[in-house]
């Protein structure tokens, strides 16, 4: 039997394209943000989804004068509840309803407008168990719940598959992005094995330790394929100074001047990936000579010696050494391709330590990627996608930052999806990124926005109409998102979405491996 919800109102009147205008019952409850069912007055098969994204009390003559229209119909008794209030929401059409040859309903976009005088109902779990039903289409990273008025649940899942179309958290501080994020790699974790990597730079060391009171961190899942790098500790693995390119040493040092660009190149056609360690090692006393003999005059002193302080200064800092016995980028690709999450707290690094980090790390993921795009590209397609996490991500990515030059993250943005590398930014002032930038990313998590400016962004450079979603925008409680998927055709709009509290996603994981029964004696000693 077809159960139906609440009636909270009625449709009053409503305007092309989506507008619907509904005049609410004196007993009824309804809140911005709000998921609504509309049945048709005229044809009761015919049902709409909507979102309420604004309010008024009617004073205009012609709101009086509809709600009046309304109220004087002996036929509507329901309706006539609104008699008191005179509150009218406007609601924005979401989708309309199919159904297929089993009976299901499946969303499809509008192209009619319901009927003056439909009912507006709380939805059912039958309304939208379709959002559920996006598991069977590769929809397998459970990240929360969908926002709606109901006694039942309808879980809220990204697509594994989108993670190479990037992904953008805007949100100001104290929204939880970071419980986003949390949340988002601990569904990753336990995808199936080998089946996607995420690599942190974690700019303040929140996500793998518990650093705030009241919340911890991933590293209290006790997971085997959770690791940590604080890259100033003696036993973590180093970058050695011959795994860096020229061009790895240009994003590090990006003020370098044309002539210490062309000796950078010139030593490295001499001395191949021993041309930085070359450079470390030259005596003051012995740079003039060496330009002369082993660059040919091609190269000043002038151009030689401020450039080798530069090398100095990143040779001195505990993340670099010549070569390296364990080394951190061979480790750290080994990982991602095991699909396993690593996580480098880039807190306590200088600047030039930071950008060396996040560069060399990132292109030389991309840099072999790409090799076997060109060389071998069905082992490609066998490895996992990886997910780089950026936090701050404006240091790399602002309109300011890329007026003076582009940078790896700008291609990743740019390409990564042909080498199943995908971007995750994390923005507080979303009107300051690139626009370039932020219109190549397809998944777009809201979590509470307070500029308008930083709202208007958002929607502008969104996949779907987010318009009227600007004011939700500033109204979202700590948790609270409005996630924006790619494909129109299996989410047709923007999900309202309370994601998981990752505290209490540690404890249920907890719980299930102490309730997991351990394998018998004999089993364990036949392993």
């Amino acid at each position: 039997m077809k159960t139906m919800g609440e009636i909270v109102g009625n449709v009053a009147w409503a305007e092309f394209p989506d507008k619907i205008y509904i005049a609410k019952h004196e007993t009824a409850e309804i809140y911005l943000g709000d998921l609504l069912k509309i049945v048709d007055f005229v044809n009761s098969e015919k049902e709409f989804l909507i979102r309420v994204t604004g309010a008024f009390q009617a004073q205009s003559v012609e709101a009086l004068a509809t709600a009046r229209r309304i109220m004087s119909d002996p036929n509507f008794r329901e309706v006539a509840e609104a008699r008191e209030s005179g509150e009218f929401f406007i609601g924005t059409l979401l989708c309309s309803f199919k159904y297929d040859e089993n009976r299901n309903k499946k969303p499809y976009i509008p192209k009619q407008l319901p009927s003056r005088h439909s009912d507006v109902r709380l939805p059912d779990y039958e309304d939208l168990k379709f959002i559920e039903e996006l598991k069977g289409l590769g929809y397998d990273l459970e990240v929360g719940t969908l926002r709606v008025r109901g006694n039942y649940k309808v879980k809220v899942r990204l697509k594994g598959a989108d993670l190479s179309r990037h992904i953008a958290v805007y949100a100001i501080t104290g929204k939880g992005k970071t419980g986003f994020v949390k949340t988002l790699i601990y569904a990753i974790a336990n995808a199936p094995e080998g089946k996607y990597g995420v690599l942190v730079y974690d700019a303040h060391d929140e996500y793998y330790k518990t650093v705030q009171a009241g919340l911890v961190g991933l590293q209290e899942l006790g997971m085997e394929n959770i690791h940590y790098y604080d890259l100033h500790e003696t036993v973590t693995p180093k970058i050695s100074l011959t795994s860096i390119s020229p061009n790895d040493f240009f994003s590090i040092f990006p003020e370098l001047t044309p002539a210490q660009v062309d000796a950078c190149m010139s030593m490295n056609g001499l001395f191949g990936e021993e041309w930085l360690v070359e450079l470390l090692n030259l005596k003051p006393e012995d740079v003039d000579i060496f330009c002369k003999e082993e660059l040919k005059g091609l190269v000043k002193d002038v151009t030689l010696k401020p450039l080798i302080r530069k090398i100095r200064i990143l040779a001195s800092r505990p993340c670099f050494v010549e070569r390296a016995a364990r080394d951190l980028i061979k480790e750290i690709k080994q990982k991602l391709d095991a699909g396993h999450i690593c996580i480098i707290n880039t807190r306590n690094l200088t600047d030039v330590e930071e950008r060396a980090v996040i560069s060399i790390l990132t292109s030389k993921l991309l840099e072999e990627r790409k090799k076997l795009l060109d060389t071998n590209p069905e082992r490609l397609f066998q490895k996992p996608s990886v997910l780089i996490v950026l936090e701050e991500a404006l240091s790399v990515l602002s309109e300011r930052v890329l007026r003076r030059g582009t940078n790896i993250f700008v291609e990743l943005v740019r390409e990564g999806r042909k080498y199943k590398v995908g971007l995750l930014c994390v923005v507080q002032i979303p009107h300051r990124l690139d626009p370039d930038v932020a219109g190549n990313i397809n998944t777009n998590v809201i979590l509470g926005l307070a500029q308008s400016r930083g709202r208007h962004a958002v929607a502008e450079n969104a996949m779907d109409d987010m318009d009227p979603l600007v004011n939700e925008m500033k109204m979202l409680d700590i948790g609270e998102a409005i996630i924006s998927y790619p494909h129109k055709g299996e989410v047709p709009f923007p999900l309202p979405v309370k994601i998981y509290h990752f505290n209490e996603l540690v404890k249920q994981h907890r719980t299930k491996v102490t309730s997991e029964p351990r394998p018998k004696l004999d089993e364990a000693f036949m392993e």
